[in-house]
């Protein structure tokens, strides 16, 4: 008998661990959101196209943290090279490097 409770308590002990895990994923992806170049505001549109470098842009993001909201743009420059310009929403250069790994 207490075997089938140990393990029926490991089993719920388990699964919790496991919900906790991807409710704390998904509320990452919250804080991240695909736009397109032209839904982003005017002034971080011409901050990314002046960082283009003669680069193609693949992928654009809105991403709210600590209740700051930063747009990103991920470009592959013509020597196969990826970076990722980060702006503010009020158009203002964050960074311009290589594109950061998101943390797990």
């Amino acid at each position: 008998m207490n075997r089938k409770l140990i393990a029926a308590i490991a089993i719920v002990v388990g699964l919790g661990t496991i919900g906790t895990l991807v409710y704390a994923g998904s509320e990452k992806d919250e804080n991240k959101q695909k736009v397109t170049l032209t839904d982003m505001p005017a002034a971080v549109q011409k901050t990314i196209q002046d960082n283009l470098a003669g680069g193609t842009i693949t992928e654009t993001v809105k991403e709210t943290k600590e209740g700051k909201t930063y747009y990103e743009a991920e470009v592959q420059k013509p020597g196969g090279e990826k970076v990722e310009i980060k702006v503010a929403e009020d158009g203002k250069l964050i960074n311009v490097g290589q594109e950061e790994e998101d943390d797990e």
